[in-house]
C-alpha cells in the first residue's frame, strides 16, 4: 500500500512546478544548468522564519504559537558544552592540551531505541530523517521547572545539573527550543530514550503547611483576581513584559500526586494555549504520541508512578510523576483534558488557531 508520502507525491510536485512556473514568469527564464526550484533566487538572499517555528531533524515546521530556536537571539542552546551564566573568561574550553580547566560534557545523547544498525550508523553521522525519528518517539514528557522563568530554568539544567530538556514555556506563552528533537534530551531517566519533554515556568506543588512558598510569586488582589509577580531580576527576559500573568484560576488548587496532598496555583492561559498548539504539532508530526494521558479503568488520571511493564507500552502524554516516583511535576492543577481538548478541537479543525 502507498505511504502517505508515495500519495502526495505527485501533488507535491505538481505544486513545485506550479511555483517554479510563477517565479520563472516573473523573473525570466533560468539558466540550463539551474534547478527550477532556484529559478529566481540569489546567493546569499535570506529565508526569513515566521517565528512559530520548531525544528525537527534540520527541518522547520509550523506550529502557530510563538517559538524562540536556540540559535536565535535570546534563544538557550543546550548544545554548548560551556556554562551560559558563568562569566564568559570562566566558561571558555582551554586552548591547549596543558591547561588545566574542568572536563566539559555533553548534556544531551543519541536517540538509539527502536534504530537497527543500519539507522545508528546513518543517523550518527547525520542522516536523521522524520520516518526514523518517528520509530524512536512516542512519548511526550510534561514537567513544571520549579524556577518561574525559562531563563532560570536553562541556568539551572544546563549550567548547574548538566541536563537538558527540548522545549521551555515561559510564563509569557514564549516557548524557547533548546535541542532538535533528534537529540536525546536528559529530563526524564527511562523515557528519556523515546520521548520529547518540555519545562513549564510555574513554581510548582508543595504541601499546604509549606504553601507559603508561594507567596513571593502569586498576589491575590481584594476584588479576589489572583496574578502572577515575575521578580524584578528576571522580568527583563520576558520576551512580552507587558503581558497580565494570571493563573487560569485564580485559587490555589489541590490534589493527591504520589500519595501526597499538594496545592499548586494553575498555569497561565498563554502557557496553555501554547502547550495545546505545540502538541499539535507533536502529534501530527509523531503519530506514535497519541494525544490522550494515563487513565485508570473509570477514566481518570493515574495520578502517581506508572510501573514500568506499563510504562513500556504507553504511547502519548504522560507527567514525569508517571515515569519517577520521586516526582510530582505537572502537578495537581494541571488541567490535562484542557490539553487533550484542546489539541483535538485544534486537530480536527474546530479548534480557534491564531
Amino acid at each position: 500500500m502507498l505511504g502517505d508520502d508515495q500519495r502526495r507525491g505527485p501533488r507535491r510536485v505538481g505544486r513545485t512546478l506550479l511555483a517554479a512556473a510563477m517565479i520563472l514568469a516573473a523573473h525570466g527564464s533560468a539558466p540550463a544548468d539551474e534547478p527550477a526550484a532556484h529559478a529566481g533566487l540569489k546567493p546569499g538572499s535570506r529565508l526569513e522564519r515566521r517565528g512559530d517555528e520548531i525544528a525537527v531533524c534540520g527541518q522547520l515546521y509550523h506550529t502557530t504559537t510563538p517559538v524562540v530556536l536556540w540559535s536565535d537571539p535570546g534563544g538557550y542552546d543546550a548544545y554548548r558544552l560551556e556554562p551560559r551564566f558563568k562569566p564568559l573568561s570562566d566558561s571558555i574550553p582551554p586552548a591547549r592540551k596543558e591547561d588545566t580547566q574542568p572536563a566539559l560534557r555533553s548534556t544531551f545523547g543519541l536517540r538509539r531505541r527502536n534504530l537497527s544498525a543500519d539507522d545508528l550508523e546513518r543517523v550518527r553521522g547525520g542522516g536523521w530523517d522524520l520516518p526514523t525519528l518517528r520509530k524512536a518517539v512516542d512519548q511526550f514528557v510534561i514537567h513544571y521547572d520549579v524556577c518561574g522563568t525559562s531563563r532560570r530554568c536553562f541556568q539551572v539544567l544546563h549550567d548547574q545539573r548538566n541536563l537538558s530538556v527540548h522545549f521551555m514555556l515561559d510564563a509569557d506563552g514564549t516557548i524557547y527550543q533548546t535541542l532538535d528533537l533528534k537529540e536525546q534530551a536528559w529530563h526524564a531517566t527511562i523515557a528519556n530514550a523515546r520521548s520529547i519533554g518540555i519545562e513549564i515556568a510555574n513554581m510548582g506543588a508543595y504541601p499546604p503547611a509549606s504553601a507559603q512558598a508561594l507567596d513571593r510569586w502569586y498576589r491575590t488582589t481584594p476584588g479576589g483576581d489572583t496574578f502572577l509577580t515575575i521578580p524584578d531580576a528576571e522580568l527583563p527576559f520576558l520576551r512580552d513584559r507587558d503581558a497580565v500573568l494570571r493563573p487560569a484560576r485564580a485559587a490555589r488548587i489541590g490534589g493527591n500526586i504520589q500519595g501526597q496532598d499538594l496545592v499548586q496555583y494553575d498555569l497561565t492561559e498563554r502557557q496553555y494555549q501554547a502547550l495545546i498548539r505545540l502538541t499539535a504539532t507533536l502529534c501530527t508530526l509523531f503519530p506514535g504520541i497519541r494525544c490522550d494521558y494515563p487513565k485508570d479503568a473509570s477514566g481518570k488520571l493515574i495520578p502517581v508512578k506508572i510501573p514500568n511493564d506499563q510504562l513500556d507500552r504507553y504511547r502519548g502524554i504522560v507527567g514525569h510523576f508517571h515515569v519517577q516516583t520521586n516526582k510530582t511535576d505537572p502537578g495537581p492543577a494541571f488541567q490535562w483534558d484542557k490539553l487533550v481538548d484542546g489539541t483535538k478541537a485544534l486537530l480536527s479543525g474546530s479548534g480557534v488557531t491564531p
